[in-house]
């Protein structure tokens, strides 16, 4: 090998090129080593080594050349040249392109694993969860999941969706026993209960638990103290509301600055933002990626680097530009989750005054011409036609009028020397309820019986129409809490949000924005006795007609989030026109309870965001399922990003790895991370921690993981990492062997008594199983103690 490294030597100083060479050979590879400070072109070098290639060892297959900068540990590139042997057997190269495919999943397994789920409720929310249930068979791991309803569904979300199922669906009432008992609860891994009765969901989990002790519980129930309760008593139980889980992302939906999620972890806030990097951005310009891991931020995702990966597309090395577009987590200092008073708005709605004889001419104008007329009795129609109570009160005038009209005539013409002016006086006495106080100051000789009888008629009548539309005047008082005192809320000019609907979901995306101290408005159909109906600018009736009053085209953000998805779209609509006609552009969250219209949608409004609700929140449930708790959930890149929170068991497949393998090898973003014992320092809390904490029975990490990564780490399924050769020499001062064996075991994740000897054994080489950005942190962190190369194999 020597002569070999002199005869590339001596040819690169032919062209020019001073370098340094070292030549190993690595069963049936060559590894070439060169070292300077200047390699000059590429191809050109390449070519010239390939030269000294002429009588090369049949038993070799490829040589690797690894160029480094005098001082630096990793390769500045790596060409790989691959020798043409025509006598050998093609297929020994197939086998060892299949032995060294980087997609081959490690720790796999022969045998078949299997586990069994039920889930109760096959409504759109339960045709979700089957399908992303689905989703976590792999390979050996098959899962078979069984169905609960009391009718087939009529609408399926998924074409072909009964082949999901394993078995045909069970139907039945979920909280009898025998229902439970022929879907297989005995055998089942967990249960997943969701249909629209929250009690009984609650019912179903208790029989469940009844007959099956050990079978993990998911539960769709709102009833926070009461799922508190039933996680004590119960044990291995979960509950979700999918309501509450998706109101975050159409609360950020209406930022329009970028942020895709809000959630907190203790007393943390934490916030998954997405930008496009300026000159001025010190945070991220002619910074490396693998640099961007601190203690208050981290980088997750480079646009348009490898979009089949959600996190950690770049390589360590990477820079990141002027005009790139990253997706990062950080701290929030902003107390989003403490109640705040409403900011007063900056901007109020200020109408131009007009002169007075501006206004006279108006006036004018308004009142002549019979258009005005006409579109006056249409406006009174349709505002008598508009509320039920409204026509009773026109009903109960008609009728005082017809009455008073006819008593009137009939006293008239019935008693001796009574004038007209007497008659109509009596007869609105009489619509008042005064019978007694009329006919007691009349002779009875003088009054026909009949006519008595018609007057007491009069009498009762008016009780029931004239003193029924008193009594809802009053109600309508009463209920309004004298409204009427109160001090009318500014309404924002520009660059608020309007939220369309005040449902479950709409009172949770109110009070988040509320909590952010956001500018909105609420349009709803009708009033709702909170805390933020003093608060906020509010508008109840019909929302298409209120909406003109809450300065829609100047909105910044619309969300509507209404039970009519076709009213949902319509006020969208509407929005994005009233938008254009001022050359504004407008964010718009639409919610849908079909997966086919969101996407539909997403062609029809591009620039729109369009959520389905169960969708979203059934890939929690899902997750769930298995065992973890979610805690919130996001989209980043037309993907969900669920945050999972994970304890740490004895069979877990987490257990003794360290987070750069959890993070790279499963793509997931560890961001806390809470030690079962105590650090030397009394620290058992780590935020955005280290990747080179080493998980241990009983920690709890929670991270950032799509469906794939969690379905990654139920089965243990680890990206294959690469093998890289570590050559070290001794150091100056041997007091520092110990700090880097240390720092290799952290680091690389190998066990601490082989890092010890081999810094012990100096001059030496091993190799190690590793991922780029560890191989990069820990040729970073070794240079700085010895002499070392690292470099892929």
């Amino acid at each position: 090998m020597r002569s070999l490294a002199l005869l590339i030597k001596n040819c690169l100083l032919d062209v020019g090129i001073k370098v340094n060479v070292t030549v190993r050979r690595k069963r049936k590879e060559l590894h070439v080593l060169l070292e300077s400070t200047y390699f000059g072109d590429r191809q050109l070098l390449v070519e010239e080594i390939t030269k000294c290639f002429t009588d090369i060892d049949d038993s070799l297959e490829a040589a690797r050349i690894y160029t480094f900068l005098f001082g630096q540990p990793l390769p500045q590139w790596v060409e790989k040249i691959d020798f043409s042997h025509p006598h050998r057997n093609p297929q020994d190269h197939l086998d060892k392109e299949k032995q060294s495919d980087p997609n081959v999943d490690i720790n796999s397994k022969e045998t078949i694993v299997c586990d069994r789920f039920i889930v109760c409720g096959l409504g759109s929310l339960g045709q979700h969860i089957v399908f992303n249930l689905k989703k976590f068979a792999y390979k050996e791991y098959e899962v078979k999941v069984c169905g609960i309803d009391k009718v087939q569904p009529e609408i399926t979300e998924f074409d072909h969706f009964a082949e999901l199922l394993d078995d045909s669906i069970t139907l039945g009432d979920c909280r009898r026993t025998e229902v439970l008992i022929k879907a297989g609860i005995d055998n089942c891994r967990a249960i997943v209960l969701v249909t629209s009765n929250e009690n009984v969901n609650i019912e179903a989990a208790i029989a469940a638990r009844r007959l099956n002790p050990n079978v993990h519980i998911v539960v769709r129930s709102s009833r926070q103290n009461l799922n508190q309760l039933l996680k004590d008593q119960l044990g291995n139980f979960v509950a979700l509301d999918p309501v509450d889980l998706p109101a975050a992302a159409f609360a950020v939906a209406g930022l329009s600055e970028g942020t895709l999620g809000l959630f907190q972890i203790g007393d943390l806030k934490l916030r998954i933002v997405e930008c496009t990097v300026t000159a001025d951005d010190y945070r991220f310009v002619r910074n490396p990626a693998y640099l961007l891991h601190k203690k208050h931020l981290r980088l997750l995702s480079i646009a348009d680097l490898n979009n089949d990966r959600l996190f950690f597309q770049w390589h360590p090395e990477q820079f990141v530009q002027v005009g790139d577009r990253v997706t990062f987590i950080e701290y929030v200092d902003q107390d989003f989750i403490t109640n705040h008073r409403y900011v007063e708005l900056a901007y109020y709605s200020q109408p131009p005054q007009a002169s007075n004889w501006q206004r006279l001419d108006q006036l004018l104008q308004k009142y002549t011409g019979s258009t005005f007329w006409k579109f006056q009795w249409k406006q009174m129609i349709a505002w008598f036609q508009a509320v039920r109570s409204r026509r009773l009160i026109l009903w109960g005038i008609i009728t005082v009028i017809v009455l008073l009209g006819l008593s009137s005539v009939i006293l008239f013409f019935n008693v001796p020397n009574i004038s007209w002016q007497k008659a109509i006086s009596t007869s609105m006495i009489l619509l008042l309820g005064g019978y007694g106080d009329v006919f007691g100051g009349l002779g009875e000789d003088q009054v026909p019986l009949w006519v008595m009888l018609f007057c007491l008629m009069i009498t009762l009548i008016s009780l029931l129409f004239v003193l029924g539309v008193l009594g809802l005047i009053a109600d309508r008082i009463l209920s309004s809490k004298f409204e009427f005192f109160k001090r009318s809320l500014p309404l924002p000019t520009h660059d608020h949000i309007v939220l369309i609907g005040f449902g479950r979901l709409g009172q949770r995306i109110a009070d988040l924005l509320f909590k952010l101290q956001l500018p909105f408005v609420i349009v709803s159909e009708n009033p709702n006795d909170c805390d933020l109906a003093d608060k906020v600018p509010w508008f109840t009736g019909n929302i298409i007609e209120e909406l003109s009053k809450t300065n829609l085209a100047r909105a910044k953000s619309i969300l509507s989030v209404t039970d009519d998805q076709m009213l949902n779209l319509e006020a969208a609509l509407l929005a994005r026109d009233a938008a254009k006609k001022i050359n504004r552009d407008m964010n718009l969250a639409i919610r849908t309870y079909d997966r086919y219209f969101s996407e539909n949608l997403a062609e029809l409004l591009p620039n729109s965001q369009s959520f389905c609700a169960y969708a979203l929140s059934a890939e929690a449930f899902a997750g769930a399922a298995f065992g973890e708790n979610m805690l919130s959930l996001f989209r980043l890149n037309q993907r969900t990003v669920l945050v999972a929170e994970y304890i740490i068991s004895e069979q877990d497949t987490l257990i003794g790895k360290n987070l750069s393998q959890i993070a790279y090898g499963y793509t997931v973003v560890p961001i806390y991370l809470k030690t079962c014992e105590p650090k030397a320092n009394g620290h058992s809390e780590f935020f955005m921690p280290s990747d080179d904490e080493v998980m241990k029975i009983g920690d709890r990490l929670t991270i950032l993981a799509s469906i794939s990564g969690l379905r990654r780490i139920e089965l243990g399924n680890l990206y294959a990492p690469k093998r890289w050769q570590l050559r070290a020499k001794p150091p100056l001062n041997s007091s520092v062997l110990l700090d880097a064996g240390n720092q290799l075991k952290n680091i690389s994740g190998c066990d601490l008594e082989l890092a010890r000897r081999f810094m012990q054994s100096l001059p030496a080489a091993i190799e190690l199983p590793m991922y780029d950005t560890q191989a990069y942190r820990l040729g970073q962190a070794l240079m700085r103690l010895l002499p070392i190369k690292i470099y892929p194999l």
